[in-house]
């Protein structure tokens, strides 16, 4: 048997040497070799316990460290950029062309944003007075089929009454005349959205309007609304109209509105521009609906006395002095029917 020197440990086989514990050389335990009486072969060792072999840490933080400034890469990247198929050189040009249409696009869009601002604001603006809205969204005039005063005979007098009933195809039909067209007995014609429609009588020969001269005669025209919706614009007479050289309308009109509140409106013409004579006025005398009305306009000198259902409204000075034809005029897409046109230079036409 051994013994440790340090501890005490004993060792039952005398072959080993150092002690499992801690390293010591081991040596006989007893006298001579011989085991004290107290050693009990069987009796089982005690170990001491095992040290702690993990150190503590070092340092310990009260507070979270300060994270360590960051350092900077030692690569850098290079923006990735699409190249063509097949290995071909990036070509700059499409993004060119790219920005060029992008520039293109948003002015156009600044436009068209600017038109509807403007339009809208027109149309806040003069929402009282159609005229205005008409002109403002009315770029191109609808120009009449076939009307003009070339062929006007200077030696032709008219006639002193000139009738009709429109049972003959005397004024413009078809798509040169924006779909209009005749149906018992009635002369139909249509607007546009925004846009206004006139037509004067056919002028196949010398003398064809001759006999449609306005000035210093008795105007008369019965007109209706078909759907009982009357044009947004009024609908009504042209007198002293012509189609300028740059083919627009020129001349008075006399216009009604056959909606809920009934109205009247008198308009000048220059080169398809209209100015108001007088503005909407609201009128008792004008029927609603799809009931007839009778327009009339009576010259004499330079005053135009403006009448309804036999009734006067107004009369205004003709301060141009001007000389034309008698038209027929309507705005918006509603239709309206025609019928018994009278132009009469027997009686001389009177103001109140």
């Amino acid at each position: 048997m051994k013994q440790c020197p340090a501890c005490n440990r004993t060792y039952a086989d005398d072959a080993q040497q150092f002690c499992l514990e801690d390293g010591a050389r081991l040596t006989q335990a007893g006298i001579g070799g011989v085991a004290p009486s107290s050693f009990d072969p069987n009796a089982t060792l005690a170990y001491n316990p095992p040290r702690d072999t993990t150190p503590p840490p070092e340092n310990y933080y009260a507070q979270t460290p300060p994270a360590p400034a960051p350092a900077n890469p030692s690569w850098n990247p290079t923006p990735y950029a699409p190249h063509a198929l097949g290995g071909a050189k990036p070509n700059a040009r499409p993004w060119i062309i790219g920005a060029i249409v992008g520039v293109i696009v948003l002015g156009i869009g600044i436009v068209v944003l600017l038109s509807i601002i403007g339009r809208d604001s027109a149309d806040s603006d003069n929402k009282n007075s159609n005229r205005v809205v008409v002109n403002n969204a009315n770029t191109k005039v609808n120009i009449p089929a076939n009307a003009n005063n070339t062929n006007r005979n200077k030696a032709s007098v008219p006639s002193t009454v000139l009738k009709d009933d429109f049972s003959n195809q005397n004024w413009p039909v078809g798509d040169k005349a924006y779909g209009s067209f005749y149906q018992d007995g009635e002369y139909h014609m249509k607007g546009r959205p925004k846009l206004y429609v006139y037509m004067f009588p056919l002028n196949n020969s010398q003398d064809d309007l001759i006999s449609y001269v306005s000035k210093g005669a008795t105007v008369r025209v019965t007109a209706r609304n078909v759907d009982g919706k009357s044009p947004e614009y009024g609908y009504g007479l042209i007198v002293h109209g012509k189609v300028s050289p740059q083919g627009n309308l020129e001349g008075y009109g006399f216009l009604i509105y056959t909606g809920p509140i009934p109205k009247y409106e008198i308009v000048r013409f220059i080169d398809g521009a209209p100015t108001n004579i007088v503005n909407w006025t609201e009128s008792a005398l004008i029927r609603t609906g799809t009931n007839s009305n009778q327009i009339e306009v009576r010259s004499q000198g330079s005053q135009l006395s403006m009448y309804v259902n036999g009734q006067f409204l107004k009369s205004i000075t003709d301060t141009a002095n001007a000389e034309g034809y008698v038209g027929l005029y309507t705005s918006e897409t509603n239709e309206v029917a025609f019928d018994d046109l009278e132009i009469d230079r027997e009686t001389s036409a009177s103001t109140p």
